[in-house]
């Protein structure tokens, strides 16, 4: 069974930021890109960040913050709104009051915000480093939201959320129906990263970002391949008996047909050769194919449809990887990036080998935001990106809005952009929002 499409964010409220500032924000939800702009103190990043807060069960962030009123306002009229309660509107505020609205009856729940130490403090494994935390069970890392998630969803006075009685379970249902994923400035940093679990150790040196990256790429390519090897086997396998049960000649396809049909399909395995995901590509040798009679129409027939249904499991993995080896490669010079079999990625320096955190940071900034968008993100995603300008000459603040809107387009997410550069925004007006004192 399909699983329902994530809700999509529609507007933002902020009353009493910092005891200063209320904000709204209208996303461009046609354009699927809004760009928030303003000077510097007015909180571009801190809203972001409480966005990501609320739709993550982050509260321990949120109790952080001085504001008097949060509003999620979503496309299907639903609203979540946060609201501190008595003298908490400052940082360190311990309760809020969660109220949902348009969406049915109207629900309120008592929530409280305090931080992942609280739910930390009911289990005897978590050890505090940094910004994470240490399962030390199976040196695994986890953030605070992991930890809320993991082992404050309890009742109870020092719960990190505090559901008094299941009536009150719509607000985690509700949280789980919309997504966030937040892009901080600090590309670069990572402050954990998932270990395998083994007993009773410190987690393994954390590996660079970018090299994550490849890993994970690694393993989803892997994954793709062993779905393109099922579906081939079942589609070999049941070959014969599907052609004794195929139906008259009017189903053939001619003989053009079958020629049009299999070029391009020569065309589409040569380009994933090309891409990395394909090592070797069958040619078929169909131009100059003569007449053939009924029976062998119907092979064809068959034949033709089994080889598009195989490739076609290997779409969407090849149109991410296809996209982002154009966008970073139209940028890197005398580099090229290369979706790899072995390895993920790989990158070669005038036909040399250069390992992968060898690159400059502002090549590293960039290779880094482009697979997180295009392999991290779930449709109907809100994705919060902070100051993507970071690291990036103007040239390539230039061409960020271009390779963003076709990563959109691709992806189907919806981005909530804070930016301090023009030349991000360049001709585009359209889809900016001013945060104004």
């Amino acid at each position: 069974m399909a699983s329902t499409p994530l809700r999509r964010l529609k507007r933002v409220e902020v009353d009493g930021l910092f005891g200063i500032y209320n904000h709204h924000i209208d996303l461009k939800l046609d354009a699927r890109v809004t760009l928030l702009h303003g000077p510097n103190g007015v909180g571009k990043t801190t809203v972001l960040k409480m966005i990501h807060a609320l739709l993550t069960r982050e509260f321990s962030y949120l109790r952080q913050v001085p504001f008097e009123r949060l509003l999620l306002g979503f496309e299907d009229g639903a609203t979540l709104e946060l609201t501190k309660m008595g003298s908490g509107k400052e940082a360190g505020s311990e309760v809020g009051e969660a109220r949902l609205t348009g969406n049915g009856d109207t629900k309120s729940a008592s929530v409280a915000l305090t931080p992942a130490e609280a739910a930390a403090a009911e289990v005897d494994f978590l050890e505090r480093s940094g910004d994470a935390w240490i399962d030390v069970r199976y040196g695994e890392w986890l953030t605070d939201s992991d930890v809320v998630r993991r082992f404050g969803l309890r009742s109870g006075p020092s719960s990190a959320i505090d559901i008094p009685d299941e009536r009150d379970a719509w607000l985690l249902e509700f949280l789980d129906a919309a997504n966030s994923h937040i892009i901080e400035a600090q590309r670069l940093v990572r402050p954990h990263y998932y270990t395998p679990r083994l007993p009773r150790r410190r987690p393994d040196p954390l590996p660079s970002r970018v090299v994550e990256c490849s890993i994970e790429l690694k393993k989803r390519i892997d994954d793709t391949m062993a779905d393109y090897g099922r579906q081939a086997q079942t589609l070999d396998q049941s070959f014969p008996q599907r052609l004794l049960e195929h139906s008259t000649a009017r189903d053939n396809l001619c003989v053009e047909e079958i020629r049009r049909q299999m070029l391009n399909l020569d065309r589409k395995t040569e380009e994933l050769k090309n891409i990395g995901l394909l090592e070797e590509t069958p040619i078929h040798q169909f131009q100059h194919l003569g007449e053939i009679d009924p029976e062998q129409a119907r092979v064809m027939t068959l034949y033709v449809a089994d080889t598009a249904k195989k490739l076609q499991v290997l779409d969407d993995l090849a149109s991410r990887a296809r996209l982002l080896q154009e966008s970073l490669n139209g940028k890197f010079r005398h580099k090229q990036i290369r979706v790899d079999r072995e390895k993920g990625l790989a990158v070669k320096v005038d036909g040399e080998p250069l390992p992968l955190d060898s690159l400059s940071s502002g090549e590293q900034h960039e290779l880094i935001l482009h697979y997180d968008l295009l392999f991290r993100v779930q449709p109907n995603t809100v994705v919060l990106l902070d100051e993507p300008e970071l690291s990036l000459h103007i040239e390539w603040q230039s061409k960020f809005l271009s390779d963003l809107m076709a990563i959109v387009e691709l992806a189907g997410f919806d981005a909530l952009v804070a930016t301090h550069s023009p030349d991000i925004v360049g001709t585009r007006d359209d889809l900016m929002v001013a945060l104004t004192g």
